[in-house]
């Protein structure tokens, strides 16, 4: 949980939305208000982060 807090708001939001709430895509869209593209941003760009900070913690 400290690791994801660290990262932006918007790729926290998009990566709580898909791996915790098991949203798709669209709803994600819907729901943050930007379109599927930014959304796949937000969350590859999340999780690429994520991974580096939870291997600098190992």
């Amino acid at each position: 949980m400290a690791a994801l807090k660290e990262l932006p708001a918007r790729q926290r939001e998009a990566l709580v939305l898909r791996h915790w709430l098991g949203l798709r895509e669209a709803e994600i869209a819907e729901a943050m208000g930007i379109s599927a593209g930014a959304v796949k941003s937000h969350t590859s760009r999340g999780m690429a982060a994520l991974t580096r900070e939870l291997e600098e913690r190992r």
